[in-house]
């Protein structure tokens, strides 16, 4: 299915309709695209597809992430429950958090235990995890400066002492087009991260709310982990992407 992009989208739970129709339609081999919208214009297609892939298609970082997986586990953005489903079959206890009710909902109807609820605010989510994990370039969840230091106290209420957060993302000077390079410019100018975006999903005449998601060089991840519960313990580069891990002190 192509996303409309035509008119006014009506607002709405633009992901998770996405992920239900792509599960529905045979998961990674759909043909069902996602479609992000930023701010200034720019579109971003995707095959929705990447959300239900097999383990050994995944990016090189995120298989990485797995191997370091221990204990419980908290999935931050879970989606449609691809990483979820992974460390549920290698045996680990694991719950997903995702804002999208559709994306829910549909972890539920695949056996996938998961909660509505945002990195920033976990909400009813309790209990000491021993892993959290940030799949699919899931640091961005990080936002900005001023979101940060939020998300990483709220990320480590729920954390053991010691445990470790994985997370992937790349550094957005890769991205090399004059589109890119302008906007990373004006965000620092305006004094905002250069990979911080501002965006929403759309998908067959809807869109979720526009909101903020941030690609991050490591010396960005260092500045914002900096004073914070966690240190980083490593960072692992692949191809494009990298994985941080960090560690709870």
């Amino acid at each position: 299915m192509t996303p409309d992009v035509h008119g006014a989208p009506t607002g709405g739970d633009a992901f998770g309709a996405m992920l239900q129709d792509c599960w529905a339609g045979g998961g990674a081999g759909s043909g069902v695209r996602e479609l992000l919208e930023r701010d200034d214009g720019q579109l971003y297609h995707s095959d929705a597809g990447l959300y239900f892939t097999a383990a050994d298609a995944w990016p090189d970082v995120d298989q990485e992430l797995l191997r370091r997986v221990r204990g419980t586990v908290l999935d931050i953005g879970c989606g449609g429950g691809r990483t979820m489903a992974e460390l549920q079959g290698r045996g680990h206890e694991v719950l997903g958090v995702d804002p999208s009710p559709g994306a829910v909902r549909l972890c539920g109807e695949r056996g996938l235990r998961a909660v509505e609820a945002t990195a920033a605010d976990l909400g009813a989510v309790d209990g000491e995890f021993d892993t959290l994990v940030m799949t699919g370039n899931g640091l961005g969840f990080l936002e900005s400066r001023e979101q940060a230091p939020r998300v990483l106290k709220e990320l480590a209420r729920v954390a053991r002492p010691g445990a470790a957060l994985l997370g992937t993302t790349f550094d957005p000077a890769r991205l090399t087009a004059p589109s890119e390079t302008e906007y990373r410019a004006r965000n620092v100018a305006a004094g905002r991260l250069p990979g911080q975006w501002r965006i929403r999903v759309r998908y067959a005449g809807l869109a979720t709310d526009w909101f903020r998601y941030a690609f991050l060089s490591p010396d960005d991840l260092a500045e914002l982990t900096a004073g914070s519960p966690w240190r980083i313990e490593e960072i692992h580069s692949g191809d494009f992407h990298y994985l941080a891990h960090l560690v709870l002190d």
